[in-house]
């Protein structure tokens, strides 16, 4: 009886290590598993986790949604984002596009992101989009200065890196961007333009009117 009782205890134990392996397996094998992590570059007010000010934080909620945690560099200036990559690890950078160079970029799955949808159509036509190395953040528009009679727009973009080890974890955070609410929160806190044109209305810190204060209701072209 008692070689009997530790065959079923040896039988048992081996059952559940194979189901623990299993489970193991299939976690480490889910190209879906959010990692515990994503490291972004961007310049300062991009990343907001209510540290300036407890209006702005859309860190705080993706954090706790995703268990990514959101680990920012912050820039005074567009200048320094070449050499801040240099040897650094980041999985996203925010940037206009002519401030790096292409090769530094891994095409973006836009099928991954629902909100692209919703994205406002003139941006369809941007180059960097079109070819799927930068997802559209903010906007905003430049009034010409004389002698020049042409308004100027200014576009930053979010970018998968080459070598970015989070990718779901950036994937999630492109889609959390492309949300109304951030989109907003993003646009009050900048004094910029969302590129969600539902993101326009409906905002407290945005207010209903500040997309058309910001710029011209005529058609933009973006190219």
């Amino acid at each position: 009886m008692l070689v009997v009782f530790l065959a079923c205890v040896i039988l048992g134990s081996c059952q559940k290590d194979k189901q623990n392996k299993a489970v193991d397996a299939n976690e480490k094998s889910d190209p879906l598993a959010m990692e515990s992590e994503l490291n972004i570059l961007a310049l300062e007010g991009r990343i907001e986790s209510g540290k300036g000010s407890a209006a702005f934080d859309w860190v705080t909620p993706f954090e706790t949604a995703t268990g990514c945690k959101v680990n920012a560099v912050l820039l005074d200036n567009n200048d320094l984002f070449a050499s801040s990559l240099a040897g650094n690890k980041f999985d996203l950078v925010i940037v206009a596009d002519s401030f790096l160079s292409p090769d530094v970029f891994q095409k973006i799955d836009f099928t991954r992101i629902r909100a692209f949808k919703n994205l406002d159509k003139r941006f369809s036509i941007n180059a960097a989009v079109q070819n799927q190395l930068a997802l559209p953040l903010h906007w905003k528009l430049l009034k010409p200065v004389l002698p020049s009679t042409e308004s100027i727009v200014e576009m930053e973009s979010t970018h998968l890196l080459a070598n970015a080890q989070n990718t779901n974890c950036a994937y999630a955070w492109m889609e959390w961007t492309l949300s109304p609410k951030v989109q907003a929160d993003i646009a009050a806190a900048l004094d910029t333009i969302p590129v969600i044109p539902a993101a326009c209305a409906g905002n407290e810190l945005l207010g209903d009117e500040a997309c058309k204060q910001r710029a011209s209701e005529a058609p933009v072209d973006v190219k």
